[in-house]
């Protein structure tokens, strides 16, 4: 009996460890801003994935928001990111930046932390934040990997 309280406990633990990690990685980036203030906002759609896979790439934290009519209100604070990466990947469309992807400082253990964003119409687009040990080619596959059917 006391086996299995201590195995509840020690996963209970790792589960405010690993959600700690996540919130406070994003600590100090704008992302993490934009998350706090839209994430629960009307006319926005928030998803957070920790410890899961995505086209066959493990990833520490997935975490992304849909958004409507914020665009303008979030582009200082991507524009805040921008300034601390150490790659960016952006395209222009028109003179206009439209999309594109910001490697940031790796965290203190190694992990690769990417933002992505698109920008639509009247303020629509999508914002992205990732952790894990993917390279910019991995993120690029991600991006642009063909919808299986």
């Amino acid at each position: 009996m006391k086996r299995q309280t201590a195995k509840r406990l020690t996963a209970v633990i790792i589960s405010i460890l690993t959600v700690t990690i996540s919130v406070t990685a994003q600590e100090g980036l704008g992302i993490g801003k934009i998350f706090d203030k839209y994430g629960h906002s009307k006319g926005c759609r928030m998803v957070e994935m920790n410890n899961t896979n995505l086209h066959g790439h493990s990833l520490r934290v997935y975490k992304s928001l849909t958004y409507k009519r914020i665009g303008n209100a979030i582009e200082t604070m991507l524009k805040e990111d921008r300034r601390k990466a150490r790659k960016i990947r952006e395209v222009v469309d028109d003179g206009r930046i439209t999309s594109g992807y910001y490697m940031m400082p790796p965290l203190d253990d190694g992990i690769n932390r990417y933002i992505l964003f698109s920008k639509g119409i009247y303020g629509s687009g999508a914002v992205i934040y990732i952790e894990g040990r993917l390279s910019p080619d991995d993120i690029m596959q991600i991006c642009y990997a063909k919808k299986r059917r």
